[in-house]
């Protein structure tokens, strides 16, 4: 299995070793690329070592698994240089056998490369998270990579309260990942489509303005369009800007409710707590009412 970092690099490095040593505690081999420990910045090393790393562990047959090592930002240009050393990955990765690849936040730009090529791949902790990880958190992420079974998303143990929206229930492929990246990538090639699919989305630290500019540059674009349902998962940290009673849920209303697509928040999805593991390109239904997300099909053979 190898660690890859194509986004931000480790600052302290003793976080990298404690999400290293729960992989070794679930049974995992993990192979180190060169560039994990790179800093440049606010990078992990340069483009070029951060695409180079990304190709040898997502073509490589000595590979067969994929870790991302944390997010913060550089995915986007990780993924140009890797086509700008050899342009078609997602036609090339198409043709091999689909590894698992495990990763959230910046590396839903990742995860949008994968999805063209039609691969499933997980939207779940970094090694930057595992070293902190909740009992939740680890149980789900098990229950995703290492069961050949649908599963249920279970509830915030903490807090299971989730909203419905829109009542209802649909079905169709996940596709999803952090809002802010979700919008920077409309109008590229990775460009998510929602179509048929049941949306998933969160984020972070990002004032409220920020999460509508994002879902109105989606809905402006024509993303939602025949999408089947949306889950909305944590938006941590996220703030209305100078005191504005206009809040996050008040946003979800006003541009999401009018789609009449069955929707729901908050999911443990993404940067809070506890934190759900969901396989991106499997079939799975939400259920609006009861606000779970049911795979109806496992994310590993």
């Amino acid at each position: 299995m190898a660690v890859v970092a194509p986004s931000s690099g480790f600052l302290e490095p003793s976080v990298l070793e404690r999400g290293l040593h729960v992989l070794r505690d679930l049974g995992l081999e993990p192979v180190i690329a060169p560039g994990v420990r790179e800093i440049r910045g606010y990078l992990a090393g340069d483009d070029r070592r951060r695409a180079e790393d990304l190709r040898w562990a997502l073509e490589s047959k000595e590979v067969d698994a994929v870790w991302c090592a944390r997010g913060g930002y550089g995915a986007q240009r990780t993924v140009a240089a890797l086509e700008a050393l050899e342009p078609g990955t997602a036609r090339r990765l198409a043709g091999q056998k689909p590894k698992v690849l495990v990763g959230f936040s910046d590396v839903t730009v990742v995860h949008a490369l994968l999805a063209q090529a039609g691969w499933v791949s997980f939207y779940g902790p970094t090694v930057s998270v595992l070293g902190r990880a909740s009992e939740y958190t680890l149980q789900a992420l098990e229950r995703a990579l290492f069961k050949a079974e649908p599963f249920t998303v279970l509830p915030d143990p903490d807090d299971p309260w989730v909203s419905t929206l829109v009542p209802g229930r649909a079905e169709g492929e996940l596709a999803g990942g952090c809002l802010t990246l979700l919008a920077a990538i409309v109008g590229t090639l990775l460009q998510v489509d929602f179509a048929g699919k049941v949306a998933v989305f969160e984020d972070v630290d990002e004032p409220a303005h920020a999460i509508d500019r994002s879902l109105s540059q989606l809905l402006a674009a024509g993303c939602f369009a025949g999408c089947r349902a949306i889950a909305i998962g944590d938006h941590t940290n996220v703030a209305a800007r100078g005191g504005s009673s206009l809040g996050v849920e008040q946003i979800f209303a006003d541009l999401l409710g009018p789609l009449g697509l069955p929707c729901c928040f908050y999911l443990p999805v993404g940067h809070g707590a506890h934190q759900a593991t969901l396989p991106l390109g499997a079939r799975a239904a939400l259920d609006a009412d009861a606000g779970v997300i049911e795979l109806l099909e496992p994310g590993v053979a």
